[in-house]
């Protein structure tokens, strides 16, 4: 417009002071003058960060190289922000950060620039976290639903996953079957950090007719477990419930093997169960005060016979002299009898079914002369299962044997013979070798627990049963905190194991147990801790009293005192997924790095940082003093941890 305005000014002056036109200069008439692109050199938002999911005004402003163009541009922002003037503020929601770009165009051109408008980084808070049903049928398969929301709006967006299922979205369902309760744990994370939130799913076992509670009492369904309580007009544990008699008026009221109780109610004795006016004698299980060698003949009691014979001879002779009534055996196998069918009061080989149609199962369960059980029926006392539950550790008159006593067997954890039996137990030659047992052990321990069975001519005991079938034991639903074995193995250096979570050192010990108990679904599985020393002591790392039980219920400590007096009341040799490990002197090592009395023994992987040395190990199919105190092993080796809630 410049150039057209000096254009007139040219003519009138030449009109003005001059003959000729512009033609007559040699000028050609001026056109428009042409048109500039836009040419973007800035576009800034204003804020330039936002909060996530609020509406908030933004102001757009940006700059071109030639200001102004000819002619003015149209300008326009994506995202739903639409045409907009330079200064101009519009509304913006977002819930991700959003790259927006901003197009000019005029008659000359077209440009374009680019910004982004970003949300601060949040780390995810759920706010709530459920699955639906909550409670499941037992071992049916059931469609469960996840549900979960957030309190803020994650930024960036927060993939999660549930523990046991994996990657998931809010709603998703997966089938799930269950035999106990289990809580399930979503996490949420991203860049900003992570939210961890927990559900639990139970069963009804009460429901499900899967409890164990007798016709006096009634089942109460808890969230991990369930209860039983004695009906109105009975009395007792809920385990076992007496009428609520007048017994101390009427004392032939209660069975001769029961005691009157407050007047009111008749309670079984030790080693029987029963309603108290009728009592039911459970089979029983010990070992021998005698010892002898390889050669059963030798043995007090049991002339004139031997092998086998010798051996039932001795066993029936120390329940007599202890009033054990009823038929007593050797667990014992020898080339023409094995033990599983010597309990049945039977002779010949297993891999036969004892000589029946049918392989018998009905031996058990058994308890030992105090009352305390040892195992249940046969067929969960050997493999696979290798249930035991308080060692058949005391002899006939209810004493506790020595800590490291063995018993011969010949017999492995199925019952049968194995390769070394003293020639038939009739040779003490120490050219001959017979397998052995721990008295106080577990799992596979009890029946065969070392890699080189010993000479015959090592003096151990017998470990003798009641043959045939007895009463069930009582049920056991006891209110104890929880222990477990790990199911997971790792080397010495905790911050090494999956379940670390980052940690090093025993900080990390209790993260693997803690993510053991999350998975299992106990509900205060922030509470457990590895039993396990490091510059500090095992027992000052607690700070509750017990008692702590097993996953199955047995009572494995009544206190810490009862903890650290160098023997359990049963070895720990159940996991947290409710598998008994078989564990012998080669496979049943734990890392703990602490003496029988809870203390540290300072040997332990240069405070469990360190494969390079040796740390304290126990044995978890023992429940003597060797359960938390065994050997040094090098901290290469793969072991498992001890983990009670606290």
């Amino acid at each position: 417009m410049r150039e057209k305005l000096l254009w007139i000014a040219v003519l009138a002056s030449a009109c003005g002071g001059g003959s000729g036109g512009p033609n007559d200069a040699g000028m050609d008439p001026p056109r428009d003058a042409p048109g500039v692109p836009p040419m973007l050199t800035s576009f800034v938002p204003t804020p330039s960060t936002i909060p996530a999911d609020v509406p908030t005004p933004v102001t757009w402003t940006w700059s071109y190289a030639v200001d102004p163009t000819f002619p003015e541009p149209a300008c326009s922002i994506d995202n739903g922000v639409g045409p907009v003037a330079r200064g101009q503020a519009t509304m913006v929601r977002l819930t991700a950060v959003t790259t927006f770009t901003l197009t000019c165009t005029n008659s000359a051109g077209t440009t374009m620039r680019q910004v982004v408008l970003a949300i601060p980084q949040a780390a995810p808070i759920i706010a709530s976290f459920t699955a639906t049903p909550p409670t499941l049928a037992f071992g049916v398969p059931t469609d469960v639903t996840f549900t979960w929301a957030f309190s803020n709006t994650p930024s960036p967006a927060a993939p999660c996953t549930i523990e046991g299922i994996g990657a998931a979205t809010t709603g998703t369902t997966t089938s799930v079957t269950l035999t106990q309760a289990r809580t399930y744990r979503l996490r949420c994370a991203n860049s900003a950090g992570a939210g961890i939130f927990l559900a639990t799913v139970g069963v009804n076992e009460c429901a499900a007719g899967m409890h164990d509670c007798q016709t006096n009492a009634t089942c109460v369904d808890t969230p991990e477990s369930f209860t039983c309580q004695c009906n109105n007009g009975f009395t007792g544990n809920g385990d076992t419930c007496s009428a609520q008699v007048a017994c101390g008026v009427t004392p032939s009221l209660c069975d001769a093997n029961a005691t009157c109780m407050g007047g009111a109610a008749c309670v079984c004795n030790p080693g029987f169960v029963g309603t108290g006016t009728t009592c039911a004698r459970l089979r029983t299980a010990f070992v021998t005060s005698t010892t002898g060698n390889g050669n059963l003949s030798t043995w007090v009691g049991a002339s004139p016979n031997a092998g086998l014979a010798a051996a039932d001879a001795v066993c029936q002779a120390r329940a007599t002299a202890a009033g054990l009534p009823g038929t007593y055996v050797a667990w014992m196998s020898d080339p023409f009898d094995d033990a599983y069918c010597r309990v049945h009061g039977l002779t010949g080989k297993k891999a036969n079914n004892c000589g029946l149609a049918a392989l018998p199962v009905a031996a058990g369960p058994w308890v030992r002369p105090d009352g305390q059980p040892f195992a249940p029926t046969i067929d969960r006392l050997l493999a696979p299962t290798r249930q035991t539950f308080r060692p058949a550790s005391t002899n006939e008159l209810g004493t506790e044997v020595g800590s490291t006593d063995k018993v011969y067997t010949g017999t492995d954890d199925a019952g049968v013979l194995t390769s070394a039996a003293c020639n038939a137990w009739t040779t003490s030659l120490s050219t001959v070798r017979g397998a052995m047992g721990e008295a106080h052990g577990g799992g596979t321990s009890w029946t065969d627990a070392l890699a080189l069975d010993p000479t015959c001519d090592t003096f151990g005991r017998l470990r003798c049963v009641q043959t045939t079938s007895g009463p069930a034991l009582p049920s056991r639903h006891p209110v104890a905190k929880k222990a477990f074995l790990t199911s997971v193995t790792g080397t010495g250096n905790l911050s090494t194991w999956a379940d670390a979570g980052g940690l090093t050192g025993i900080a990390a010990a209790d993260a693997v147990c803690q993510a053991r108990a999350r998975f299992a679904g106990y509900a205060n599985s922030q509470s457990f801790k590895a039993w396990m020393s490091s510059s500090t002591s095992a027992i000052s790392r607690f700070f509750n009293n017990g008692p702590w039980a097993r996953p199955d219920g047995v009572i494995i400590a009544t206190s810490e005192f009862d903890l650290t007096d160098g023997r359990l009341n049963a070895p720990l040799y159940l996991t947290e997924t409710n598998a008994y490990l078989t564990g012998n002197s080669d496979t049943g090592s734990v890392w703990t790095g602490t003496s029988s009395t809870g203390s540290a023994t300072f040997t332990y992987c240069s405070i469990w940082t360190s494969t390079g040395s040796t740390g304290t190990t126990g044995r978890f199919d023992l429940a003597d003093g060797r359960w938390v105190s065994s050997v040094s092993s090098s901290c290469t080796e793969l072991q498992r941890l001890y983990c009670l809630e606290d």
